[in-house]
């Protein structure tokens, strides 16, 4: 069972990547899925309980996004999923709040501050904010996970910081180092 604790944490890290080197929305979404099925196995076995919400309420976001950006669904089905979603996330933040009332400590505030924000990015549908975002929630989760212990987590969040800076202040300036480096055009 270690075993696949920690297995399931390094494909953690690998989805992390995959998700974040995209340069288009619909492809992100579509790695977004592998990432949470990923994510709340891995969530559930390691005990940590933000995770797992976390992940299933960016399940549900990044469906609904991605069903009113990239499909025709009928806007009855649209808003079922939409109050579907909105029910589960009042869930969540009523989860939150009393699982940090019951154990209150920085590292699991800052898991539930990062969902915010993570939450927050992919509700947006320019991918700039969507990367300003994530860079943000790299720095707190980071932290968060380092006062938690989780060293995947902490790599993830290293990565994600390295991803997004690039995307945001490198990648504008210098577009060709991207394909040069990264083997792949937009």
């Amino acid at each position: 069972m270690p075993h696949l604790i920690d297995v399931l944490g390094w494909t953690s890290v690998f989805f992390y990547i995959v998700l974040l080197v995209f340069n288009r929305m619909k492809n992100m979404r579509i790695a977004s899925f592998l990432s949470v099925v990923n994510d709340v196995v891995w969530g559930l076995m390691i005990g940590v309980m933000p995770k797992v919400l976390l992940n299933l309420v960016v399940g549900s976001v990044n469906l609904y996004r991605y069903i009113c950006d990239f499909t025709k669904l009928s806007i009855t089905a649209t808003r079922t999923i939409l109050v579907i979603m909105v029910v589960f996330l009042l869930y969540a933040t009523y989860f939150s709040i009393n699982d940090y009332l019951a154990n209150p400590s920085l590292g699991l505030l800052l898991t539930w501050v990062d969902f915010a924000i993570i939450l927050t990015a992919l509700s947006v549908k320019k991918l700039r904010l969507f990367q300003a975002f994530m860079l943000l929630s790299a720095f707190v989760g980071a932290y968060a996970y380092y006062l938690l212990g989780i060293e995947q987590m902490i790599v993830i969040k290293a990565i994600v910081a390295m991803i997004m800076t690039h995307k945001l202040f490198i990648h504008p300036h210098f577009p060709i180092v991207e394909q040069k480096l990264l083997f792949w055009k937009k």
